[in-house]
């Protein structure tokens, strides 16, 4: 087992050639960690130990510690780049060590110290245990790779390690269009290729790269036609290795988000595209002597020795013939067709509302007996995996003696679950409206099982209420039978409420009397005004109304703008105009589709230019659901444009209405 030596001056090169690629961080936590990848190791078991500095302004130097009861064995080796979640950019420096223990027993190893922005900042120390055995006895299974496993490589990998860092050099004559197309790709890999309406695709985008680059993604898919779920990914991104041609990459997952098909046919899931900024080391002539590539030596040595070890390193920066040179590289996903099957018709259940994958269902009343004053609670869950963020409520049948409202949803759906579990809870409120025992019908609910192909029903038992009259029951009808009624009786005298003896002209209340016809005239002369603009303006008035419609729909989203929360801002606005587009076009929420809007809207006679305006919007809040980062000038804009689409949608509405 070699054992690799780093000199002070080539580590502190090496680390201010990976902090000058690193652009003005933005105002993000700073962090300094130190992690292992096994706390408890066999005496003879290499293991990792990594030190990573995020979103560090202005490293000046790194310490590491004292490994005084452990042997180097490899390292440090350096990985940096950059990640974007939730809009937020960080960026990161690994530094890596291969270590093994020299003896048994439990060990702290201090944490790491560095200066950033004239500060000294320490890492976190670390425990290790070291015991007695074999390293067969703590290794799971064969290695894949060594930067994976934690051992030092072999002399065959040794060997392609060392090619695939020299990957980054660009030689004389080397095309560097062909060197980016063969080293850095993306792609899009999907679990299947063709489902049902309803059911769970998930879609991961890669990153493959063999060659030092900071990468961002700027554009990312628009998922029409899906309701998409986003899984979170480790921030700062883990790279993985995967072989591809006999090659090996480095992999980072840039997005992982489940899709559940909205409408059946060919959809296609549009490319995501990703920024690169590769740094090559260049090799250029000497007007001196003649150019020589610095690592042919490197490739000829028989012996393959550690690139870290040859004295070319310790110099390489000093080197004439050697320059830097960062090139930008896009690359996106080709696009990606799956096809969506439509689900059965055949023995479809009356009780089916769109549900598809494993679910089970609950109900419940929180009582039994109670009074015409009181209500009633009648609680749903339904729990399991599949479509659970596009469930819509039980067909809930209620008898006439009660009145139903609107269910209250909640969800509580598994953080990162996949396949999507969870649970949605709908809770109806009933409202007796006469006495008597009562019998609410049992609660039946339909999916469609993708493993079976078929459909199925979960039903719940009848439940059985009493009710009594309550308090604030209705009157019984006057009974003016004999004996029932009091005859007022005959009284001649001067009443209590006149007043003998006063003019009539001196008495205020004649003047107030008087001005009674006057008022009345002024108030008839002010509603004929107001009659008359109204019949004038109608056209603005209905627009007026249409304004209260928009607004009383976006109340929420409102709130959310106020408050700064983007995500459910977007979330509520989308909301808002697909509750509105199912309320007025009298379409079920579960299967409205931009293709049925637009067919409905135009049998309507609503001008096109609207229509395309409603359909700019939804893909503007679905596109920032996807690329999350507050611009409260940005929702502001947004949210103004929900407003004057469905006003204009509302006058066109009420327009078609009347001229039918």
């Amino acid at each position: 087992m070699n054992v690799t030596t780093v000199s002070i001056k080539k580590f502190v090169l090496s680390l201010l050639l990976c902090l000058g690629v690193i652009s003005c961080l933005q105002a993000q936590e700073f962090r300094f960690t130190t992690s292992v990848s096994n706390n408890r190791v066999a005496l003879d078991e290499p293991f990792q130990i990594q030190f990573m500095l995020e979103n560090a302004p202005n490293v000046t130097s790194f310490t590491p510690p004292a490994f005084n009861d452990f042997e180097i064995l490899q390292g440090p080796s350096q990985m940096q780049g950059q990640s974007i979640m939730n809009g937020r950019r960080s960026e990161y420096i690994a530094l890596i060590y291969v270590i093994q223990a020299k003896k048994v027993g439990n060990f702290t190893l201090p944490g790491a110290t560095a200066r950033s922005n004239g500060n000294v900042v320490r890492s976190n120390p670390v425990t290790i245990e070291v015991v007695k055995g074999s390293r067969g006895a703590y290794q799971q299974g064969p290695q894949q790779s060594a930067p994976q496993s934690g051992f030092p490589p072999s002399r065959s990998q040794r060997q392609q390690q060392q090619q695939d860092e020299m990957e980054g050099v660009l030689r004389n004559g080397e095309d560097v269009n062909a060197k980016l197309r063969k080293n850095i790709f993306v792609k899009v890999d999907v679990d299947k290729t063709s489902l049902y309406e309803g059911e769970q695709l998930t879609a991961t985008y890669k990153l493959y790269t063999r060659l030092p680059t900071n990468s961002s993604v700027t554009k990312v898919p628009a998922f029409k036609g899906f309701s998409a779920k986003d899984i979170e990914l480790p921030n700062p991104p883990q790279a993985s290795e995967e072989i591809v041609n006999g090659m090996r990459f480095k992999v980072f997952t840039i997005r992982k988000t489940l899709l559940f098909p909205l409408q059946s046919g060919t959809l296609e899931l549009d490319p995501v595209e990703v920024d690169n900024h590769v740094k090559l080391v260049k090799l250029v002539k000497n007007g001196n002597k003649k150019s020589r590539d610095p690592f042919a030596d490197l490739f000829n040595d028989p012996n393959a020795k550690d690139p870290f070890d040859d004295p070319f390193f310790d110099d390489f920066f000093n080197r004439p013939e050697v320059t830097y040179e960062d090139v930008p590289y896009k690359v996106q996903t080709a696009p990606l067709r799956v096809t969506v099957k439509p689900l059965p018709v055949d023995n479809r259940p009356a009780s089916f509302t769109g549900a598809v994958g494993k679910f089970n269902m609950t109900a419940a009343i929180d009582k039994r007996n109670l009074t015409t004053d009181d209500a009633l609670t009648l609680k749903v869950v339904v729990s399991g995996q599949g479509n659970v963020n596009l469930l819509n409520g039980p067909k809930v049948e209620i008898p006439a003696a009660f009145e139903k409202y609107d269910p209250k949803v909640s969800d509580n759906i598994e953080k990162n679950s996949n396949p999507l579990s969870g649970s949605r809870q709908f809770e109806y409120v009933l409202m007796p409206l006469e006495a008597g025992d009562q019998t609410i019908p049992a609660v039946e609910f339909s999916y469609f099982d993708v493993a079976s192909n078929s459909y199925k029903s979960v039903r719940s038992e009848p439940f059985s209420v009493h009710v009594t009259p309550g308090k604030q029951t209705k009157r019984d009808k006057e009974d003016f039978s004999a004996n029932r009624n009091t005859i007022t009786s005959n009284y001649n005298g001067v009443l209590n409420w006149v007043k003998q003896g006063r003019f009539l002209l001196v008495n205020p209340l004649f003047y107030i009397l008087l001005l009674i016809p006057v008022l009345l005239l002024v108030a008839a002369m002010v509603y004929r005004r107001r009659l008359n603009y109204q019949q004038n303006n109608a056209a603005f008035l209905k627009h007026r109304y249409a304004n209260k419609v928009a607004l009383k729909r976006l109340e929420l989203a409102a709130r959310y703008l106020k408050e700064g929360k983007d995500k459910a801002f977007y979330e509520e606005t989308s909301r808002a105009i697909w509750g509105y587009l199912s309320n007025k076009l009298h379409v079920p929420f579960a299967d409205l589709s931009k293709q049925l809007i637009q067919d409905k809207l135009t049998q309507q006679q609503v001008s096109v230019q609207y229509t395309a305006q409603l359909f700019d919007l939804l893909d503007d809040c679905e596109m920032a659901l996807y690329t999350p980062m507050h611009n409260n000038d940005k929702m502001q804009g947004t949210y103004q444009q929900a407003v004057t689409v469905i006003s204009r949608l509302e006058d066109e509405l009420q327009r078609a209405k009347s001229v039918v």
